[in-house]
């Protein structure tokens, strides 16, 4: 299982390549998930209306890891553990670690801050799905 971190998406966009063309054989073989936060940090930037309405219809094709009462607790949890340690992080990354954590999915990313997430696993690219 994998998730996409904003960042890569929004990276994606920025250089010109399509995020649906790039993550297409992973949502064919229902293995991207993703969460509210990631959507949000998505769509919120971007302009032109068509762009935005193939990227929300990917959003819509994926399964997407519900932030609940239990989730709430394990994100404060961490985000206190770490504090402790000298290692604060954005909440948008500790909801985003939390979330993949609980999918027990790959985060795909280059944003350092989930290297300080005990347990996840981390990628910079998207795998080579058949």
């Amino acid at each position: 299982m994998w998730m996409i971190d904003s960042s890569v998406y929004i990276d994606w966009m920025r250089a010109g390549r399509n995020p649906t063309r790039i993550v297409r054989p992973l949502v064919e073989a229902g293995q991207l998930v993703s969460c509210g936060l990631i959507r949000v940090e998505v769509l919120r930037g971007i302009v032109k209306p068509k762009v935005h309405d193939e990227m929300k219809a990917l959003f819509d094709a994926l399964r997407e890891i519900p932030v609940t009462t239990s989730v709430w607790s394990r994100i404060s949890e961490l985000a206190w553990q770490l504090d402790r340690n000298g290692e604060v992080l954005p909440v948008s990354d500790l909801i985003i670690g939390c979330c993949a954590l609980l999918s027990q999915a790959a985060l795909i990313t280059t944003d350092a801050h989930f290297t300080k997430i005990p347990g996840l696993t981390l990628r910079a690219t998207v795998p080579t799905w058949r």
